[in-house]
């Protein structure tokens, strides 16, 4: 027996009405004074500079951006005229518009793997969308979804993981963190197995929260290796953290 004709057609319908992809590539900035978010970068290759300030991740799925900063989400849809319009909190009323003449490098070098980035950054975003990582971070409980991405190797989920088995095994991280370093806690293994897979994963974020964990611990010498190692892999935030720390030495002398 023949499999009609339509069958087909409707399974090329719902496949083309997924399409997943992370290649958009681009410097965007926004038209009005509507947002705290004057441009956004994206590199074409699964990461976008968020007003000049800290990287995302975001994927595209037909006609919207769905982007990560660090705890946040936006989501834009792309217009016929190639502008970007905020649809969700933080972006909306938001109109970005392509900028020709700025250069932003295109840091696409492996096509399957950025497709399969692409593809398990969307999934999580399934999974989670109905809750933000906030809550699930200060709920006390571990979302078994978080582990379940990271295992298949979505390092921004590791990082969600990192933080809810920081507040497991840090007791008081809340509450009275200035008092744990006193507690003389020994860095938990797992917490230092996770930031290596992180690592591993391609994201220089893994030496960063494990240089912030050392130093709620007291291990001021360690934390600062981490962040050095960070820093160099280009990352902001262990650049802000380490710049914190300095600039409170530096105000109580």
């Amino acid at each position: 027996m023949k499999t009609p004709i339509f069958i087909f057609v409707l399974l090329s319908f719902f496949a083309n009405a997924q399409k997943v992809d992370n290649s958009f590539h681009g410097f965007y900035q926004e038209k009005k004074d509507n947002t705290f978010y004057k441009q956004f970068e994206f590199d074409g290759n699964g990461k976008v500079l968020i007003a000049g300030l800290d990287y995302g991740d975001f994927f595209t799925r037909n006609d919207s951006i769905i982007v990560y900063p660090d705890k946040s989400l936006f989501i834009f849809k792309i217009q016929k005229n190639k502008t970007i319009k905020g649809i969700s909190d933080w972006v909306e009323k938001g109109i970005w518009e392509p900028i020709k003449d700025s250069i932003v490098t295109n840091n696409r070098k492996n096509e399957q793997q950025a497709q399969r980035e692409a593809q398990l950054l969307a999934e999580y975003y399934d999974r989670t969308k109905a809750k933000s990582s906030l809550e699930d971070l200060f709920s006390g409980k571990t979302n078994p979804v978080y582990q379940e991405m990271c295992d298949k190797g979505l390092s921004r989920s590791c990082m969600n993981l990192f933080g809810m088995k920081m507040l497991e095994y840090t007791p008081a991280l809340l509450n009275e963190p200035e008092k744990i370093a006193s507690k003389k806690l020994k860095p938990h293994p797992e917490l230092i197995a996770l930031s290596k897979k992180i690592v591993a994963l391609g994201n220089p974020e893994g030496y960063t929260v494990l240089g912030s964990y050392y130093h709620i611990l007291g291990l001021k010498e360690k934390a600062n290796s981490e962040w050095d190692k960070a820093i160099k892999l280009g990352s902001r935030k262990a650049s802000m953290a380490k710049g914190l720390i300095e600039f409170g030495k530096s105000l109580e002398e």
